[in-house]
């Protein structure tokens, strides 16, 4: 994310990382970076220097009715390959209790509204920025792929507790809804109404999508002899070399379910699956930037960063149809 969340003051940061982690922030830096958590750089008083992720609950990537315990079970599997001596990934410190994340904000049972932190020990190494597979260099992503590869094969026992996926889409129903022709109050912020017309205009192609996505995925839940442990996003800004690997960063969407799951990003597997997780990706981000301004908002960085989103989504499912040659395609 763009700018710091609202919710809660660094000095909440510091006191949950020193409650739980044992860690005395000497300093602590918002690094702007990536879209969906926040982060901070922080060197501790003895200089050890820490990556700490706070993900906003509400906007949890996957369809849960729990989102604390959905994070906390998709983190649990960057820690189980790591403690069974899998070099994949890097794995979120453990609290003082054994946890791999902890709370901030409310608690009990409106905890959706909070936050979750997790602590990772800081990397020298290089990043990498989103970019598509076809655009990218041959062996760095033959050498990605070789990572996905290890990690469908990594066996049950160090996949942590993980959930299984239910191909079910993010807040579809405010998309439902918009698709329906209702409209958020216009109170709630400048993009509001503005994000439901935009969607309105583009609903004969996202209905039709959503029916043969929910086709697709039917097809799918029936094939669970073939699912694995996948990470969701293997995409390459979510890759970082470090100690002379590659690594998968930003596990917070892993599941069970089918190598397509991560496949598709390098269009291979399965067709028919490789087309449900495009559908998947491009419906999700369209439903969870129309949920982000039907609530109370802002017109700030991260605001303006969501409406090119929910552009180039829209945009992306127009393409799809037509490429499938779909009759019910928006575009005059």
């Amino acid at each position: 994310m763009l700018n710091p969340p609202d919710a809660f003051s660094e000095d909440d940061l510091r006191l949950l990382l020193a409650n739980n982690w044992g860690l005395t922030a000497a300093q602590l830096e918002y690094v702007p970076v990536g879209f969906g958590s926040h982060h901070w750089s922080v060197r501790d008083s003895r200089g050890g220097r820490w990556f700490v992720n706070v993900d906003e609950l509400a906007a949890f990537p996957l369809a849960t009715d729990d989102p604390l315990r959905s994070l906390r079970n998709a983190l649990s599997v960057p820690r189980a390959l790591v403690d069974h001596g899998h070099r994949l990934t890097v794995a979120p410190e453990r609290t003082g209790d054994g946890a791999v994340l902890a709370e901030l904000g409310n608690h009990g049972e409106h905890s959706e509204h909070g936050f979750a932190v997790s602590v990772y020990r800081r990397l020298d190494g290089e990043s990498f920025e989103w970019q598509r597979w076809e655009q990218t260099d041959t062996e760095l992503t033959a050498e990605a792929l070789a990572v996905v590869t290890e990690l469908h094969s990594v066996p049950e026992s160090a996949w942590g507790s993980p959930e299984t996926e239910t191909f079910t889409i993010p807040k579809r129903a405010g998309l439902d809804a918009a698709l329906a022709g209702k409209r958020p109050d216009p109170a709630m912020g400048p993009y509001a109404d503005r994000a439901a017309e935009l969607v309105s205009q583009h609903a004969p192609t996202v209905s039709a999508l959503l029916d043969h996505y929910d086709r697709l995925a039917q097809t799918a839940r029936g094939q669970r002899d073939r699912f694995v442990l996948t990470h969701g996003e293997p995409h390459l800004g979510n890759y970082m070399r470090a100690d002379g690997r590659l690594l998968l960063i930003d596990w917070d969407s892993a599941l069970i379910g089918p190598p397509e799951r991560d496949l598709w990003n390098f269009g291979l597997g399965d067709p028919r699956f490789g087309e449900l997780y495009q559908l998947r990706w491009d419906l999700s981000e369209t439903a969870a930037d129309l949920a982000r301004f039907a609530a109370r908002h802002t017109d700030g960085d991260n605001e303006r960063a969501t409406w090119t989103t929910l552009v180039d989504s829209l945009a992306a499912l127009e393409t799809t149809a037509a490429n499938i040659g779909a009759p019910w395609t928006s575009r005059h």
